[in-house]
């Protein structure tokens, strides 16, 4: 037998065959479990053993469902999967990285093919053989699973079903992004507000898509309406490191006024909660409450990100736990059009274009700029891509690649909104992770490193609060927060999330906020307020909140 020496999760080992064609073995190690600098038999792990057949552009003969999905351009963390039947039961597995068509694909994203399958029992083995055997680094802690899609967006639940499907995606990110494939290019979405959504890319670096008729009229004049009620006030946002230290404030960037719109506040709003996560295959518990938008005459929002790049908030250790080091963050905006605007107020994307820093890195400073790739004027909207109000209409941008990695050229603008005109949108996040996942301090995350964290140089914002419930009720309460709406405007509970009975629930907060539990008839606790560093509270089966202790962490 063959015997090959291991020192890394998966060494190759080239056999024989012409410089076009390598037939390569990979050994993965989710597999064979083995420790490092150890020798093995081939022939007894036969297996388990993903043969890797590296394939010419001439050679491949790529299906009609396949080829529809591969781009041009390469698209960091995807790979785009083609299941293939061999003889009897036996199949194999083709993987084009970057979701590249093979005659565009550099050296080293060559077309494989992936055998050995058949001992993949089940689908989260698949993903991290897949995963492993095509170089993906090992998962970071706080790191969201890799995991394999349809085209539909729907996550595959078993073997059968990636062997069963067309085609398939791997994310390295692990929650579904559509593939933008080329500009112009649409995929008719299905299950979307009880009908269907055609979505059509205008852009791929951002990856930028549009949805025409996502709102009725009716619906964009209700939240409008809604709004109004709410009561707008200035719009504000985190400040880097570098402004708070200088002395600038919110309006030198923005000048819009916003109201924020629970679940809670009307059944329209829940209803169209429930509607982007149709659009975007994320589950709602990922998505943020609306931030509606109101721009006069001559109002604008300079040029800014949807995600926090670490290195700029290099001070603010509470930035860092509530991001978790990166890795939870608003993955995609889905911004509504509420009305038409003669003048102005476009989206603007003025790095639109530009080539992605170092594509294979997790990011960090030296990912920053690069030849082609440069930090535009933030004021200004000239160049770029830009996109004009549509009432009714939104336009979907992923903030992050496939990777789980910020796409720094998801900068974007407000445009100035023309003479005597008024523009109404509104933003809705959705994140990688559930909107209230907790996470704490990890000395030593690589993250510290990647984005020059320095250790000591600040400590947690001293208002930053960990809280937690405990349900000891004997029925199912959600966790609901009261929202300060301003003096004149009162208060609004939002519901954050659920706890089972016997169940818990962490979450960050700040001092003073304020939270209750109530169940499905309506029934509520006392209020109770967070006192940093952390607070804890039961609540007893005649509803009422009490201090308890802090859980250790698991």
């Amino acid at each position: 037998p063959f015997w090959l020496k291991t020192d890394s999760y998966h060494s190759p080992l080239l056999l024989s065959g012409p410089p076009a064609v390598a037939t390569v073995l990979w050994v993965a190690m989710v597999h064979l479990r083995l420790s490092a600098l150890s020798w093995i038999p081939l022939a007894g792990v036969a297996a388990q053993l993903l043969i890797g057949q590296v394939l010419d552009a001439s050679e491949i003969a790529t299906s009609a469902a396949v080829r529809e999905y591969l781009s041009e351009d390469s698209f960091p963390g995807l790979v785009v999967l083609e299941p293939r039947k061999l003889d009897g039961r036996a199949w194999a597995l083709r993987t084009y990285y970057g979701g590249q068509v093979p005659d565009a694909a550099p050296e080293q994203a060559l077309v494989r093919d992936l055998q050995g399958t058949a001992a993949w029992i089940s689908i989260e083995e698949a993903t991290e053989a897949i995963g492993t055997s095509l170089g993906f680094a090992p998962l970071e802690p706080l790191q969201t699973p890799w995991a394999v899609f349809d085209a539909q967006g729907g996550r595959l639940q078993d073997v059968e079903a990636l062997k069963a499907a067309p085609v398939a995606f791997f994310l390295e990110v692990g929650v579904w992004m559509w593939p933008a494939v080329r500009v112009g290019f649409e995929q008719q979405l299905r299950d979307v507000g009880g009908g269907t959504a055609l979505l059509r890319t205008l852009s791929l670096r951002p990856k930028v898509f549009e949805v025409r008729e996502f709102l009725s009229g009716e619906e964009t004049e209700e939240v409008m309406r809604l709004g109004e009620k709410q009561g707008l006030r200035a719009s504000k946002g985190v400040m880097q490191s570098r402004d708070i230290e200088s002395g600038k404030k919110h309006t030198q960037f923005r000048t819009s006024k916003q109201a924020w719109l629970g679940n809670s506040l009307s059944p329209l709003i829940a209803k169209l909660d429930l509607r982007v996560s149709e659009l975007t295959r994320v589950p709602a518990s990922h998505n943020e409450p609306v931030q509606l938008l109101r721009y006069g005459e001559g109002q604008y929002y300079h040029a800014h990100m949807d995600w926090t790049e670490l290195e700029l908030y290099d001070n603010q250790k509470d930035l860092w736990i509530s991001s978790h080091f990166g890795f939870q963050d608003r993955l995609a905006t889905v911004f509504w059009y509420l009305n038409d605007v003669e003048e102005g107020g476009e989206t603007f994307f003025p790095k639109h274009g530009q080539p992605i820093c170092e594509p294979a890195s997790r990011g960090g400073e030296p990912t920053r700029l690069c030849p082609g790739a440069f930090d535009p004027d933030m004021k200004s909207c000239d160049g770029g891509l830009k996109v004009p109000p549509r009432k009714g209409s939104v336009i979907l941008w992923y903030n992050f690649h496939a990777s789980g990695r910020g796409d720094r050229n998801s900068l974007h603008a407000g445009c100035p909104v023309g003479s005597n005109l008024t523009k109404w949108s509104a933003n809705k996040w959705v994140r990688i992770k559930p909107l209230h996942s907790t996470a704490r301090w990890i000395a030593g995350h690589p993250a510290v490193k990647r984005h020059s964290w320095v250790e000591g140089s600040a400590e947690v914002d001293p208002n930053a609060c960990q809280m937690e419930f405990l349900n000891e009720a004997g029925v199912q309460v959600d966790v609901m927060w009261k929202a300060d709406q301003g003096e004149a405007h009162g208060h609004d509970l939002h519901k954050i999330e659920s706890v089972l009975v016997d169940g818990r629930s962490s979450l960050n907060a700040f001092r003073g906020h304020e939270f209750l539990l109530r169940d499905d008839s309506g029934r509520a606790s006392n209020l109770v307020a967070c006192t940093p560093p952390s607070s804890a509270f039961a609540l007893s089966k005649d509803f009422v909140l009490k201090v308890t202790e802090m859980r250790p962490e698991l």
